[in-house]
């Protein structure tokens, strides 16, 4: 059985349980989870991982992490013996390439938002190291990559934007482990707004606070449950109160996945207001649309990014235009008002997550564009 090196440099991320979750649905390859950072304390992936900080000690990792060594990952990929390396992420494509090369083994990359939209002047002004290499390695990546994976229509056209082949860049739907969502998942909350997303700009969670006081302005009871932590939290809880609108909204923090889960339950919409950052930054799909719909809750989002892949507009939800709390409004006011299209929604958001994003059934097909990946280089296509 093939053996794929699974490539993210922070296993165990909360917000990320795709990455696990993908990786335990192999079934034709075996999977070893590889790191670059040592995992939580409270991590426990049920795979064999290694990290190259534990594996190397931090002098190592940090050395990989700016670009300057690659012998780190190349003797963890020759020791867990790897046929391919699965890297999440563009940023740990750039830097996966060398030590692929220099093990002998093919590489694909998984893009998932900002890596194929933010700007390269906004990811050199992070000054973080590991996205300081990644733009400057970006170009070789392109060329010499095997195969790239962004997770909706709308990354792929930016990645061919930018340089990336046609032949080598695939649509790829992680999917979602529906074993971990009830069936049935009980009736939510009629007057109860949730909305899941790291408290940063391009989640535009500023447009849903001022859509949540137009409703209140109009008598509405509505209740706002925002799940998840980030650097603009204060300054959203402040606008909270500026708005008139503190006793109406919960801010959890950050919530293990079944939490999330149970949340997304307990209300009857989910709203997923993204928009573009500064930074270029963008959705890439939303995962916890996914999330949603398994649970057959109707969701509200914005026409951005990747979000209509999963959101079929006036079937399984309702999207509007980015940065509009009248249309988000006007939009959230449809479904709480109207508990029998609520329900029709939902179902029908249920359906499509079946039909289009099962893990198991996804992950089957990686395996087919992985075992593609071999045979082109079994075939004599070398190293690129």
């Amino acid at each position: 059985m093939p053996r794929v090196a699974v490539l993210r440099h922070q296993l165990g991320v909360a917000s990320e349980p795709f990455v696990l979750e993908q990786a335990r649905r192999f079934t034709r390859y075996e999977p070893v989870l590889v790191g670059r950072d040592p995992l939580p304390a409270d991590a426990d992936p049920g795979l064999p991982v290694v990290t190259l900080a534990q594996r190397w000690g931090a002098t190592a990792a940090a050395g990989y992490a700016a670009g300057a060594l690659s012998w780190p990952l190349t003797r963890v990929l020759r020791e867990v013996r790897a046929d391919v390396v699965l890297a999440h992420f563009g940023v740990e494509g750039a830097h996966a390439l060398p030590s692929a090369q220099r093990a002998g083994v093919p590489l694909a990359t998984v893009f998932h938002g900002f890596d194929a939209t933010c700007t390269r002047a906004a990811l050199l002004r992070a000054r973080r190291a590991s996205w300081v290499t990644y733009v400057r390695r970006m170009p070789r990546l392109a060329r010499h990559g095997d195969l790239f994976l962004p997770v909706s229509g709308h990354l792929r056209e930016r990645l061919l934007a930018r340089g990336f082949p046609a032949d080598r860049t695939v649509v790829h739907h992680l999917g979602l482990d529906l074993g971990k969502v009830p069936a049935a998942a009980p009736a939510g909350d009629g007057r109860t707004v949730v909305h899941v997303a790291r408290l940063v700009e391009k989640k535009g969670t500023e447009h849903l606070l001022r859509a949540v006081a137009l409703l209140a302005a109009r008598g509405s009871d509505v209740r706002l449950v925002c799940v998840g932590d980030g650097p603009l939290r204060g300054a959203l809880e402040r606008l909270a109160g500026e708005l008139g609108i503190a006793g109406r909204v919960v801010f959890t923090g950050a919530l293990a996945n079944p939490d999330v889960l149970a949340h997304v339950a307990a209300a009857s919409v989910l709203c997923l207001p993204s928009v573009t950052a500064r930074s270029g930054d963008q959705e890439g799909l939303g995962q916890v649309l996914l999330e949603a719909g398994a649970l057959g809750r109707p969701v509200v989002a914005t026409a951005h990014g990747g979000i209509p892949s999963a959101v079929v507009d006036g079937v399984t939800g309702l999207l509007v235009p980015e940065a509009d709390p009248a249309a988000l409004a006007g939009a959230l006011a449809r479904l709480l008002d109207d508990p029998a299209l609520a329900r029709r929604t939902g179902e029908a958001a249920r359906a499509h997550v079946l039909r289009s994003f099962d893990v198991a059934r996804q992950t089957g097909r990686l395996e087919d564009l992985l075992d593609g990946v071999l045979a082109a280089r079994g075939a004599g296509g070398g190293q690129r």
